[in-house]
C-alpha cells in the first residue's frame, strides 16, 4: 500500500491541557497514545526518534503545552491476513472494522516496517518494531508500554 496522505496541509496546532489526578505523582511522559491514532511525544522523544518518525509519517505540531508534537502514521501496510484473524466487523461489504481480537499479519509485507498501520481499521492500531521499542527502552522514554492485549502472530 505505502504511505497515505497526511494531516499537515490541514493541520491547525491545538491547545491542549492535560488534567492530572491528585493521586498521580508520575506526571511526566514522553510517549502518549491516549489521541490515538496520534502519537504525542515530547521534545526529548522527538531529538531521539524523529529519523524514525519522519521515515513512517510526519511531526505535527501543538500550541501548547509547550515542548511536545503528535507524530501521525502515515505508512499504511496492508498485512492482515483476514481468514486467520479474528475481526469483529462494523460492515463487511464496506470493509468496516470495528476490532480485532486477534491479529494475523504477513511476515513478508511487515519484515523491513518501523512503524504501520492496517487499512480499515479506524486508525486505532499502530504497530511499532524493534528498532523503536529498543529505543525507546535505551533511552528510558515514559509513557509507552509494549504490552498487547490482542493476540498477534506474524505468519
Amino acid at each position: 500500500m505505502g504511505h497515505a496522505e497526511g494531516l499537515l496541509k490541514q493541520w491547525n496546532p491545538p491547545e491542549m491541557e492535560y488534567i492530572w489526578k491528585k493521586s498521580n505523582r508520575h506526571k511526566h511522559f514522553d510517549l502518549s497514545q491516549f489521541c490515538n491514532p496520534l502519537l504525542t511525544i515530547s521534545d526529548k522523544a522527538l531529538s531521539i526518534l524523529e529519523n524514525i518518525l519522519i521515515k513512517n509519517g510526519e511531526i505535527l505540531d501543538i500550541k501548547s503545552p509547550k515542548g511536545f508534537y503528535f507524530f501521525h502514521c502515515t505508512n499504511i501496510i496492508d498485512a492482515l491476513i483476514e481468514k486467520e484473524s479474528d475481526i469483529v466487523w462494523l460492515d463487511k461489504e464496506r470493509g468496516w472494522v470495528s476490532c480485532i481480537n486477534k491479529f494475523v499479519l504477513d511476515k513478508n509485507k511487515i519484515q523491513e516496517q518501523t512503524i504501520f498501520r492496517l487499512p480499515n481499521v479506524n486508525c486505532r492500531y499502530t504497530f511499532y518494531g524493534e528498532e523503536f521499542k529498543n529505543l525507546v527502552l535505551k533511552h528510558h522514554l515514559q509513557g509507552i508500554h509494549f504490552d498487547r492485549y490482542e493476540t498477534i502472530i506474524i505468519k
